[in-house]
């Protein structure tokens, strides 16, 4: 495949762009395919500061939405499904960082696959990319079946738009997020027969199994060349964000040592706050990733604030999770080299 010809959209939101913009320098330098930096819902000066990145190099174009409003994830990826004209429909979140060349990596499933996938948060773990057969709600994070089958996750998406329209036109399934109830019956005795009936599905999991049923080749890798944060926008990316709590037991299971107290707090929020209709299992296991995931987020937001603007920098946060806090630590380390580069460097970052 010529990688060159592959343009991935990257969404920004307010709040995020003078933080997140400089990891499209590392995009450049760590590979030969164009972005489109889209403004969904920024300030001025934010277009402004895209409008600037975009300048540095003629792979990068700017696409501003003409509407004030933030348009929900789902409805801007049907949005931009339909204005792209090449071969290739590609996507990826704002808040991944390049720290070596990736598309190598990438080429050999690229080359077969009508979807492939990668990218997840460096929050996961092992257990958040296979959906248990007992779980009500299909999420992004998962990659896999219990049987084995690829779902792909929806972080970093390479789609050939051919393969991908003619799903969406044989099940009336679009990019958004879907209930049960609201798919035809096509797309529900595909599932049923994949025995994955579920209450809802997340951005794009329903069409990729519908992929998968027309004899469709999905594929999903990790690596170790590109870091995602995961959440930044959603849950990090706020003004005065603190570190993550979710009250009383939180707090005294951050002053604990140990990660016994951590998990005894998932416990605690899932029997507290857990959604009525799932299982005890599956609220634990969402408690505990809600946590994982926002606060990472938020240490990610606070320590780019402090890098750019000289504010204070936090601890890594406590996850109960030794591999997760110590790809935080080393992706923490990267981006303090980045900011630094940015920032000793002419560039909009200063003149913004």
């Amino acid at each position: 495949m010529d990688t060159s010809r592959l343009r991935f959209n990257i969404i920004y939101t307010p709040e995020t762009v003078r933080y997140l913009t400089p990891f499209v320098t590392t995009l450049l330098k760590w590979s030969d395919c164009r972005y489109r930096l889209i403004s969904n819902g920024c300030s001025e000066t934010e277009v402004n500061l895209l409008r600037q990145v975009t300048e540095l190099d003629e792979r990068l174009e700017l696409l501003v939405m003409p509407e004030a409003r933030m348009i929900p994830h789902g409805e801007m990826l049907d949005f931009l499904y339909a204005r792209e004209e090449s071969e290739y429909f590609c996507f990826m979140d704002s808040d991944i960082v390049a720290t070596a060349a990736f598309l190598e990596e990438f080429r050999a499933d690229l080359e077969v696959s009508a979807c492939f996938s990668s990218c997840l948060p460096l929050w996961h773990d092992e257990g958040d990319t296979t959906i248990p057969s007992w779980f009500r709600h299909m999420h992004g994070i998962h990659a896999y079946t219990e049987k084995g089958e690829i779902i792909a996750c929806d972080y970093f998406v390479v789609y050939d738009k051919q393969k991908l329209g003619a799903a969406m036109q044989k099940s009336g399934v679009n990019m958004q997020v879907v209930g049960w109830q609201d798919l035809s019956e096509h797309a529900q005795e595909v599932l049923q027969r994949m025995e994955q009936k579920k209450a809802d599905y997340d951005t794009g999991k329903v069409l990729t199994m519908l992929m998968l049923d027309n004899g469709d080749t999905v594929r999903y890798r990790q690596s170790d060349a590109l870091k995602h944060i995961g959440g930044f926008t959603e849950v990090g990316a706020k003004k005065g964000a603190l570190l993550y709590s979710r009250g009383t037991i939180d707090n005294i299971a951050a002053a604990t040592p140990g990660n016994f107290l951590i998990h005894c707090a998932d416990t605690w929020y899932a029997w507290r706050t857990g959604a009525r209709g799932n299982s005890w299992g599956e609220n634990r296991i969402l408690a505990s990733r809600v946590r994982r995931r926002t606060a990472t987020a938020r240490y990610f937001y606070l320590l780019l604030v402090g890098l750019m603007d000289d504010k204070p920098i936090p601890a890594v946060p406590r996850l109960g999770d030794r591999r997760a806090e110590q790809q935080i630590r080393i992706v923490s380390d990267e981006i303090r080299e980045l900011m630094t580069e940015v920032r000793l460097q002419p560039g909009p970052w200063q003149d913004s």
